[in-house]
């Protein structure tokens, strides 16, 4: 049992307390859902929580080259599907709309026919600058793109260990039953499904490790594959394989807090005020695509994806001070270790250039930096933890 003693509590703090003084222990992943979504009172509807001013850096904060990179590859998805009219991307948590800004940013006097077609909808939970107020997918359009960068790492998950040889869930109780408790861990029954997952990839946790099971990935590559007819789902987020993520080297999981540019892995702290996150378990990932009817068509880094799709020419035409930026997202230690991810749906299989096919050659002037991005050159803010700690 592992005990956080209380601080100043914070209102989701107090509802979250509440919550289990009334029903006992609770999943973490309804912990961390209320800690991150509450619409009143969770951590991503309470501000500005990118770059600077916020408590992390994602990569449409580092360059504005991430965002017309992309805009590549949705520009050669509309063509290969035949170039539909109108042409739908759906990027869900969209945060502050960067992405979906440098992405038509990039377009403008560049291709001029697909911004004509293009139809881009930005969801978010809370962001004033998101087309849609929403925690869901409620679209569905006839061919499009579901465009989602680092969204499943913030998927609520349950915890998992293993004590005296049984698989343990770690749910949420606290110490006492007054009102300043601190919460707990609390070894529990698992929740139904949870060792049907392990089972399912291979998985054995060994005595005292800890990991972590989304169990809403089934459900949202469901509504992601609903919400177009013909298309593709592409994904961006840091994750590992099976083997590699329930591995006993992982022994406490993967579990990170951030908090004003800094990492800690307490996140019973700061209730609702720091951003809680996992590496995505990509084997059930993709099981659940292909259980929501999608095919698989590309599976590479991020740093594989933006070269093919012209990094390498961007970066020779790209001002010298934005070259460290730049580098940032395609290091191998870091943002490029990320996974990139296709699915299609009543797609022909096609060679994408960002997944193997054909390499993009940039033509013209590099998009520049802007405010919000990475600090001058490209570093990370004292304080603010390295690629390596984040995907190790």
């Amino acid at each position: 049992m592992t005990l956080f003693p209380p601080t100043q509590p914070t209102p989701a703090e107090i509802k979250l307390r509440r919550r289990v003084q009334a029903v006992g222990p609770i999943t973490f992943a309804e912990f961390m859902e209320t800690a991150l979504y509450d619409p009143g009172l969770g951590y991503y509807v309470s501000g500005d929580v990118f770059g600077p001013r916020g408590d992390f850096y994602t990569a449409p904060m580092t360059h504005p080259a991430f965002g017309a990179l992309i805009a590549a590859q949705l520009a050669q998805v509309w063509r290969a599907l035949g170039s539909p009219f109108p042409f739908w991307v759906i990027e869900p948590a969209a945060g502050n709309g960067r992405l979906a800004a440098d992405i038509r940013a990039s377009l403008a006097g560049r291709d001029p026919v697909f911004v004509g077609a293009l139809r881009y909808v930005t969801l978010d939970v809370a962001a004033p600058s998101a087309g849609v107020r929403s925690a869901g997918l409620p679209l569905h359009v006839p061919n499009g793109v579901v465009l989602a960068n680092e969204l499943l790492d913030a998927m609520p998950v349950h915890r998992l260990t293993v004590v005296d040889g049984e698989l343990r869930e770690l749910r949420v109780g606290l110490d006492d039953e007054g009102d300043a408790g601190a919460f707990i861990d609390v070894a529990s029954e698992p929740t139904p499904g949870l060792t049907e997952r392990l089972r399912a990839v291979g998985a054995e946790l060994s005595e005292g490790q800890v990991a972590e099971v989304n169990l809403g990935l089934d459900t949202w590559m469901a509504e992601a594959a609903a919400a177009i007819d013909t298309g593709y789902v592409m994904l961006i987020d840091y994750g590992h394989e099976a083997p590699d993520y329930y591995d006993a080297s992982r022994s406490r999981g993967t579990l990170r807090c951030y908090y004003r540019h800094t990492m800690n892995m307490s996140p019973y702290q700061h209730v609702g005020r720091q951003d809680i996150s996992v590496h995505v378990e990509l084997t059930s990932l993709r099981r659940a695509a292909a259980g929501a009817g999608l095919t698989e068509v590309g599976n590479t880094s991020q740093a594989a994806f933006l070269r093919g799709l012209g990094f390498d020419s961007l970066r020779a035409v790209a001002p010298s001070g934005d070259r460290a930026a730049l580098d940032t997202l395609v290091d191998p230690e870091g943002m490029g270790g990320f996974r990139v991810l296709a699915f299609g749906k009543g797609a022909k299989v096609t060679e994408l250039s960002g997944f193997g096919g054909p390499a993009i050659m940039w033509e013209g002037e590099a998009p520049r930096s802007t405010l919000g991005h990475l600090p001058p050159g490209g570093e990370q803010e004292p304080d603010m933890p390295t690629w390596e700690e984040l995907l190790r």
